[in-house]
This record gives structure tokens, C-alpha cells and sequence, in this order.
């Protein structure tokens, strides 16, 4: 037990030094839901990174957050700010929560291919499949359960999403890539139950200027949290780390 708990430190300290130097553009946000309370983190599932205050959690003004109810009333989820990211209770039966982040900084990440950018961040916890199909309130990118099994639409500004990459992790961090079709159709199998979380980026190549900042683009990021109740057990990774300070 001993050995495998020093294996998977020095693991850890592997994957920190690789994503020290990384940008937030492969940060993104994600909710999770427990059985009395939610969190939205920052950084990267798969790769067992969550971003911690002090530290580049501090980079995100305030993320706002809101529910959807079955019946498609809407309201403001309250959030507490925490070190390891935002905790909120969670809300009635069937309820969707959307997380967005508008106020991220300006970023120059032209040494990583990506030119000076306004990022953007979306999340969706949808819950337990099957989910409401085509949920009237929806997020700027925003990852969509079809109702039917296993098929999410990638939208964006509510239009379909062709030939996107989306990634879809799974409890254990497994992951697995799949582009959308011309109607922005992806689709998935589950080989275990528990929360799953799907990504996807766009690009907008639209100039312009934040708090004083100009950038060349605004880069997207959405996530889609979905609970699969059924499958074989499996899981979560055992060991969380914060990146080190850049």
C-alpha cells in the first residue's frame, strides 16, 4: 500500500512539471455533483489537475452560475468561492445547473500556436441520463443530450457544431476523442456508471477588446457533466494535484 501510494506521488509530480508550463487553454471547467452539494473545479480531469487558491484558481473572477428546472424556469445558483474551487448546494430533482465564465483575462498564448486570445468557459450538469432533449436554455457552446442514447449536438450561438472534436472522460480518466457530423452529432458508449464529463473547443475568429485588452480571437470551452447510473463499477482517480506556480 505503501509503494503504490509513493508510485502515484511521484506520478503526480511528473504531471505537474508537464502542465507547469501549460496555458489555461487546456484548462477548463467542470461541475460535479454530490449527493447534498455541487463543485465546479478548474483544470483538467483527465489528466487529475484541479487548480487551487492561492494559485491559478485566482484567475477566475467569479464564474456565474444558474438552474433550469424541468419546467424551464430559470433562477441564480449562489456559489461559494473555496480553495479548491466552488461548492453550491444542490439543486431540486431533475434540475440542470449551467456555470459560464465571461470575465476570464486577455491572453497571449501566441507561443502555443493559440495568438492572443479572449477565453471563454462554459459547464453543464445535466444529471442522470436520459436527460431533457433540446433544453430551451443553453450556453454560447454548449454540449446537448439528444434523448437518445449515447448522442450529444455540439451547438454554438444555438446553431449545430460540424466537424468538432469532442473528448469525453470518463470516472477513471479514461478518455476517447469523436468528431461531430454536419449536424453536429456526436456519440458515445459508457462502459461504467458514474459522472462523465465531455469537452469541446471552438475558435471564434472574432477581433476586439476586454478590459482594455485587444485579442485576435475568443476561444471557447464547454463542458457536459452527465451521470450514468448503470454499468460496470469502476474508480475516481486517487490522487489530485494543483499545478506548480508559473
Amino acid at each position: 500500500m505503501k509503494n503504490n501510494m509513493t508510485r502515484l506521488m511521484q506520478i503526480a509530480a511528473v504531471v505537474g512539471g508537464l502542465t507547469a508550463g501549460m496555458p489555461a487553454g487546456a484548462h477548463y471547467l467542470w461541475l460535479e455533483q454530490g449527493k447534498a452539494e455541487g463543485h465546479l473545479y478548474f483544470g483538467e480531469y483527465e489528466e487529475t489537475l484541479r487548480e487551487r487558491s492561492p494559485g491559478r484558481l485566482d484567475e477566475m473572477p467569479g464564474p456565474e452560475f444558474r438552474v433550469v428546472g424541468w419546467d424551464g424556469k430559470v433562477t441564480a445558483l449562489n456559489a461559494r468561492r473555496e480553495a479548491g474551487g466552488f461548492r453550491f448546494a444542490v439543486p431540486a430533482k431533475g434540475a440542470t445547473v449551467l456555470a459560464s465564465e465571461s470575465r476570464y483575462a486577455v491572453k497571449d498564448w501566441t507561443k502555443y500556436n493559440l495568438g492572443i486570445v479572449k477565453p471563454m468557459f462554459y459547464a453543464r450538469l445535466t444529471g442522470i441520463l436520459p436527460p431533457q432533449a433540446n433544453p430551451e436554455e443553453t450556453l454560447t457552446l454548449d454540449i446537448l443530450p439528444t434523448g437518445n442514447a449515447g448522442e450529444f449536438r455540439v451547438i454554438f450561438r444555438n446553431a449545430p457544431l460540424a466537424t468538432t472534436e469532442v473528448r469525453i472522460i470518463a470516472p477513471n480518466a479514461w478518455t476517447r476523442e469523436a468528431t461531430t457530423d454536419n449536424q453536429g452529432l456526436v456519440r458515445f458508449t459508457f462502459p461504467w456508471k458514474g459522472q462523465y464529463i465531455l469537452h469541446a473547443v471552438y475558435l471564434e475568429r472574432s477581433a476586439g477588446t476586454f478590459d482594455g485588452s485587444k485579442y485576435e480571437a475568443v476561444r471557447h470551452r464547454a463542458t457536459a457533466t452527465i451521470t450514468v447510473p448503470t454499468g460496470a463499477p469502476t474508480t475516481t482517480p486517487a490522487l489530485w494535484h494543483a499545478s506548480k506556480p508559473q
